[in-house]
């Protein structure tokens, strides 16, 4: 069997040659479900969450398969009958479940045609129910948790123990983030707590609160660094004084998913202003952050109407050092 080809998320600027080439008609070997069309509306928004994932040549793909989010399955694997080998499917497949499982996912399904039943049992999938002669196309399962890393598996933990669904991640197109493991100081936050930043993130907001500063902008930290226990034990609390979950979690980040476990993530105020408070939009510190931050690696993480359906925080931002070299 000849080796599979190299697999990786598809790009943005690959959209349009990629929906030309499945408009050619490509097979969908793995799938009865969802039509091309339904697949091609969806397609900026599967890039953007990193589930749209392609087996690639030198000039085009051999195979490319698409992870929904919201129903928690393989909505398409679409294979090139020139360019794909047995090898190709197998490649995507395992791409694609470490996908589902960045988001928190602890099981995948697929619905699949009565002739690719053999190589999804190859790849670990089982029947959902007893298989019906007739039932066309066949729900197949497979539990992910087995394949997740320990400290994935200890935010499973925490959010049962909490409370949490497992669809928090999938729901709003959140990633699960580890816990930092080398942090350096960045100094003292409003509350003089010494707070802590990853080093590459800790030199970037040295170098752009010098810049705020030597431009007349007072930058203070409310919050960095955050890992995954302290912030079950934020949720924990809340819990305690009688706020309801939902609440809670409409203005708290569940446990394994903020961006402050990354060690990456700040929450800043300007002097005068209430911290963690939109009324920090009103501000020059956030003007100039909104016109300067990228130029140090920072992002607004979660801006008006945001993808991930949470509330606006123009207060929180994230050292992405991806974007230093664009």
């Amino acid at each position: 069997m000849k080796s599979a080809h190299p697999v990786r998320p598809v790009q943005r600027r690959e959209m349009d040659s990629l929906l030309a080439l499945l408009q050619t008609g490509l097979p969908n070997v793995v799938h009865g479900g969802p039509s091309l069309q339904a697949l091609e509306q969806r397609m900026a928004t599967l890039i953007e969450d990193g589930c749209l994932v392609a087996a690639t040549t030198s000039t085009e793909p051999a195979g490319v398969i698409a992870l929904d989010l919201f129903d928690r399955r393989v909505s398409a694997c679409y294979l090139h009958p020139g360019l794909a080998t047995a090898a190709t499917p197998k490649a995507l497949f395992p791409a694609i479940e470490q996908r589902a499982l960045a988001y928190g996912l602890r099981t995948l399904e697929c619905r699949v045609r009565p002739e690719a039943l053999g190589l999804m049992w190859e790849l670990g999938f089982v029947p959902a129910s007893e298989p019906s002669d007739d039932e066309q196309p066949i729900l197949m399962r497979k539990d992910l948790v087995a394949d997740a890393e320990a400290w994935q598996r200890e935010i499973f933990t925490l959010l049962d123990e909490l409370g949490i669904s497992p669809d928090y991640g999938p729901r709003h197109r959140l990633e699960m983030v580890r816990d930092c493991d080398r942090l350096v100081s960045i100094g003292f936050d409003i509350y003089d707590r010494e707070q802590w930043l990853a080093p590459e993130a800790a030199e970037a907001w040295q170098a752009l609160h010098e810049a705020a500063t030597h431009q007349g902008i007072t930058l203070q930290v409310v919050s960095a660094f955050r890992g995954l226990k302290y912030q079950a034990g934020i949720i924990r609390a809340k819990r305690e004084k009688g706020l309801n979950l939902e609440r809670i979690l409409s203005v708290s980040a569940a446990p394994g998913f903020s961006e402050h476990h990354s060690g990456r993530a700040l929450d800043l105020k300007s002097p005068g202003e209430p911290a963690l408070e939109e009324s920090f939009a009103a501000t020059a510190a956030y003007r100039w952050l909104g016109a300067n931050a990228r130029f140090f690696g920072f992002r607004e993480s979660f801006g008006r109407r945001n993808r991930h359906g949470l509330i606006w925080e123009p207060w929180h931002w994230c050292f992405h050092p991806e974007a230093l070299h664009h």
